[in-house]
């Protein structure tokens, strides 16, 4: 993805943001300060509740950042070469330069970005706790009650089985562990987030017919999980390997076959078509 601003590096690693990312930025800070802060917090000035937006989505937008941090500083520390980290209107993309030479290092850098979303949460959780027992101020607390629980829900959502999420990542790999076969995993995976994505496509209508101001976005988010989930799949057929095929057929048990008429080529074929065992990681 194209990045609209370039932000910097961090560890080599080029970070910057998509244009889209100001929209959400500003539709997130009216929300807080609109009507989210106003109901946790009520009483307090026009000015109070729009600093504290501010504050809070620049908050929650760190927190992606440092979600998708997770995931690339932990694949280059495995030998995968990060390109850039994006941040754009659903949330970040880390960009490797390759797969994952095995199922074992796939797990880790998928794992990487909810176990910091986790901790974001349950430290801004503690933070916020810690505040509210000092007398801090009670629109300082809800803040960071709010970051601490946007961020636990970003680690559950992000951990659904089903690609192009984190989740379906680590599906991915332990399927790839268990069969051996990458493509057979990835296919898998990638029918999982088809079938989320339409799920949330459908939640997102229907919030839509309810008059649930939230049904657009759980449908854009859905579309987003079905399309890359589709592509996926899509790139996985490609990368399948073609049936084995032969002068006694594609069957891997035609060649223990003696074929009528050729008695001398059975044990040929035997030996030319020999079984794939497939190493674990």
């Amino acid at each position: 993805m194209r990045q609209t601003l370039r932000l910097g590096t961090i560890r080599g690693i080029p970070v910057g943001l998509h244009w889209s990312l100001l929209v959400v930025a500003g539709l997130l800070t009216v929300q807080l300060y609109g009507s989210l802060l106003p109901e946790l917090v009520p009483g307090r000035s026009s000015t109070a509740y729009a600093v504290a937006g501010a504050v809070t989505a620049i908050a929650f937008l760190s927190s992606i950042l440092l979600h998708e941090l997770g995931h690339a500083l932990v694949a280059e520390r495995l030998g995968v070469r990060v390109r850039r980290v994006t941040l754009w209107l659903l949330g970040g993309v880390a960009e490797l330069a390759h797969e994952a030479p095995r199922p074992s290092t796939e797990l880790r850098i998928a794992a990487a970005g909810p176990a910091v979303s986790v901790g974001l949460g349950l430290a801004s959780g503690a933070l916020a706790a810690a505040l509210h027992v000092a007398g801090a101020p009670d629109l300082v607390v809800a803040s960071l009650a709010w970051v601490a629980i946007i961020n636990l829900f970003l680690a559950a959502f992000n951990l659904l089985p089903a690609a192009p999420l984190d989740g379906g990542r680590i599906l991915r790999a332990a399927l790839w562990r268990h069969h051996g076969d990458r493509v057979r995993a990835t296919m898998t995976a990638s029918r999982a987030g088809q079938i989320v994505g339409w799920g949330l496509v459908g939640l997102g209508v229907f919030e839509i017919l309810t008059s649930t101001s939230s049904g657009l976005w759980t449908a854009l988010v859905g579309w987003f999980v079905l399309t890359a989930a589709r592509a996926e799949r899509e790139r996985a057929e490609r990368q399948r390997p073609p049936p084995p095929s032969g002068p006694f057929g594609g069957s891997p048990w035609e060649p223990l076959r003696r074929p009528a008429g050729h008695p001398a080529l059975a044990p040929v074929v035997v030996v030319a078509r020999p079984r794939v065992v497939r190493r674990y990681e």
